[in-house]
């Protein structure tokens, strides 16, 4: 194995998804996961696109010290331990799988599965799981619907309703849109059941993207879906899943869209794609890392520098990345944050800079960040177990999202069913 060794970790082979101990190592201008299987052989994984001494210092500003980090495959399978009890941390926020029906049939998608049946809990087996979840996650715990597409449940805003009812006063919808795009009405309803916050799929200025994401044109139905959500009042957070070659040219386009269109758009969150679900051939081929998605977007807008941005400090530093700016009467963005070392902070400080963040309001601020969710071929079990943003299962129990939907290259899944 070429480069420098920087640490080990466990991680799981692509293809049969087996535990198996990685490397991670420095080779040129980028840091990759390398692995093997005993039966599939060798693999390897972009996970950082600049020098091993930049993701060492990405990593210090989060809170992790390489030096200290398992120098010996047998260090790495002891600070990992059960793969089945990988999270660790209490969740920020977790998703309530509402269905796993959808109004779309789209190439790629991470929750689908061709031979599941329809599975869509009713009403009183949410209430469990909400309960579960509440008492292990506590008072303060952030919620979003998801699925599927939530918004194909004829009840979606009676579930809301409840949600609201048993205390969730943070309670974010992710949606493609269409619905959302078509009826003034149920944005208004759903705004009035107690749902505060739209995390709408936004991949791009042109159809480009969504044809490859969703097989169909969308960019009208997105821009209609963000109308009719201000119109009722509801908080925007546009949602970029990368995909070089076909929207990593549009992020700045992406940001100056929204600062358009605050303060009803509270936020955008660029997510590289990650592959789980249903994906194609050669994916590998396709990463992007968190600096390769930071230096777009400084590129590509006049407002946003590379320095703006810095790690989370509750999950794994390597999962996210986040600035705020806040819009000048030049109609420009200002940032508000700067890349330097702070506190790691416990959850509830998290999630109450959440719903600063991202709950209804008229203050001109704007969140710019995302998410690097892992799947088969880099995920890394020491990130799963600081993982912010969990599934809610059956009595509540959570599951890191990232385990949840791993996807071998064959379809194989460790967890199957959506919830």
């Amino acid at each position: 194995m070429a480069g420098r060794l920087l640490y080990y970790t466990e991680s799981v082979c692509p293809a049969c998804l087996r535990r198996v101990t990685a490397a991670l190592r420095e080779d040129g201008e980028a840091v990759y996961m390398e692995k093997s299987c005993p039966e599939h052989g060798h693999f390897r994984s972009l996970v950082w696109e600049d020098s091993g001494e930049n993701y060492a210092e990405w990593l210090r500003l989060g809170g992790l010290d390489v030096s200290k980090l398992p120098q010996t495959e047998a260090e790495a399978e002891a600070l990992v331990g059960d793969f089945a009890a990988c999270a660790s941390c209490r969740p920020a926020s977790a998703a309530l799988m509402t269905t796993n029906a959808c109004n779309m049939d789209c190439p790629v998608c991470f929750t689908r599965d061709h031979g599941e049946p329809l599975r869509q809990p009713g009403l009183d087996e949410c209430r469990r799981r909400l309960e579960g979840y509440r008492e292990r996650a506590g008072e303060n715990a952030l919620l979003e619907l998801c699925g599927g597409e939530p918004t194909v449940r004829g009840d979606i805003c009676e579930l809301a309703s409840m949600a609201r009812d048993m205390g969730f006063d943070f309670i974010q919808l992710n949606t493609n849109g269409i619905k959302l795009a078509s009826s003034p009405e149920l944005c208004a309803r759903l705004r009035e059941s107690g749902v505060t916050t739209v995390y709408l799929g936004f991949d791009g200025l042109t159809e480009k993207p969504y044809l490859a994401k969703y097989g169909r044109p969308m960019l009208d139905i997105k821009e209609r879906a963000v109308e009719n959500s201000a119109a009722a009042g509801l908080a925007v957070v546009l949602v970029c899943c990368v995909i070089p070659g076909e929207n990593d040219g549009e992020l700045g386009a992406i940001v100056d869209y929204a600062r358009r269109h605050m303060p009803a758009v509270r936020g955008v969150y660029f997510q590289p794609v990650s592959w789980f679900g249903i994906y194609p051939e050669g994916a590998e081929s396709k990463r992007i890392t968190i600096p390769g998605v930071i230096r777009r977007l400084e590129r590509q807008h006049g407002d946003i520098s590379a320095k703006d941005f810095s790690p989370g400090h509750y999950e794994h530093p390597q999962c996210s990345f986040n600035a705020c700016y806040m819009k000048d009467r030049e109609g420009r963005l200002r940032p508000l944050t700067s890349r330097e070392t702070k506190p790691a902070p416990g959850v509830e400080r998290l999630r109450d800079t959440l719903k600063r963040s991202w709950l209804p309001s008229k203050t001109e601020l704007l969140t710019v960040g995302g998410m690097a969710f892992q799947d088969s071929g880099n995920i890394d079990l020491m990130r799963l177990r600081r993982c912010s943003i969990q599934i809610i299962g059956e009595g509540g129990v959570t599951v890191p999202l990232c385990a949840k939907y791993l996807t071998g290259c064959g379809g194989a899944r460790l967890l199957p069913g959506i919830d």
